[in-house]
């Protein structure tokens, strides 16, 4: 993969020598969370540090001009020699790239959109999330990061060591928490869920929303597109709302047990399940909802024909 990666790539990829990206902001437009001299030896000392060994790593070898996410995801391919100082300096660059670009004056509050509806499915409430992120990251023993991923088909925490990416691992990292003591330790000292709850305050939610949305996912447009009767009136699947979910519920649970229709209280379930979780996750309609969720209340709702008869 590593050597098709060379070729595949195109000229504005690449990159012949890593540089350390200028920061969105000022040193100290952070405070009173993260203070100017904790960003000026975090991002001009320590980052810089990471670009300057992995420059000297890949100087001269065949890989040089790889881009460095293919060189992390790829990691297994690369030589031994050479393993180990990728995982820890290419990493490194990536990890407080995105770092960097994930935190902004006034950030903080919660994501909206496809992504709170995403993070609702999977820990139940925002605060739940932050509790775990809270968690998960005192869980960390030494150094590393905790990291909200993506697998393609659902967002989930998962924490790593000094400067491994989850991009190793095969998951898209939408945003992660430094927890190396440099990042903290001039301003909090040994206090790290203080430092925690303070990086929950500058987070900017609207550049991880943009990467959930570039997150590559399975398409979904023809399901949404069919048609269903709802109260006799022919809607878009896609288009349906929480009123009408519950309509088409009701209406079902009125038919159970009714001669041709005795099967019918599954689905009836199906259509509540649906609103329940349309207002669960705050999705308008169907649309708004992540992909996986799409596939699986629509074969649940036969509007995927499940290639048998109803009865």
């Amino acid at each position: 993969m590593v050597g098709e990666m060379n070729g595949a790539l195109n000229s504005h990829d690449v990159a012949m020598a890593f540089s350390v990206p200028d920061l969105p902001y000022p040193h100290d437009a952070l405070e009173p969370h993260i203070s100017a001299e904790t960003m000026r030896f975090h991002h001009d000392k320590h980052h810089q540090a990471y670009v300057d060994k992995a420059n000297a790593a890949l100087d001269g070898t065949q890989w040089a001009d790889t881009r460095a996410e293919d060189l992390l995801a790829a990691l297994d391919e690369l030589p031994e020699d050479l393993r180990d100082r990728v995982r820890d300096n290419v990493g490194g660059h990536v990890n407080h790239t995105m770092f960097w670009a994930s935190m902004k004056p006034d950030g903080g509050g919660q994501p909206g959109g496809k992504l709170l509806g995403a993070i609702k499915g999977a820990f139940g409430n925002f605060k739940v999330f932050k509790d775990t992120v809270r968690a998960a990251s005192m869980s960390v023993f030494g150094s590393g990061w905790a990291w909200l991923v993506d697998d393609g088909t659902r967002v989930f925490i998962v924490t790593t060591t000094n400067q491994d990416s989850p991009l190793s691992d095969g998951l898209t990292p939408l945003v992660g928490i430094d927890v190396w003591e440099h990042a903290y330790y001039l301003q909090y000292e040994n206090r790290r869920a203080e430092y925690v709850d303070a990086w929950l305050s500058v987070v900017d939610w609207e550049a991880v929303e943009a990467r959930y949305e570039a997150v590559p996912r399975q398409d979904v447009s023809d399901i949404l597109s069919r048609g269903v009767s709802i109260a006799g009136v022919e809607t878009v699947f896609g288009e349906i709302d929480i009123d009408a979910a519950r309509t088409q519920a009701a209406e079902l649970k009125a038919l159970q047990g009714w001669g041709p229709m005795a099967k019918v209280g599954s689905i009836a379930r199906a259509w509540n399940e649906l609103a329940q979780t349309l207002d669960k996750r705050g999705a308008a309609t169907v649309a708004d909802l992540d992909a996986s969720t799409i596939i699986s209340s629509a074969t649940d709702l036969w509007v995927i024909p499940p290639g048998r008869s109803m009865v």
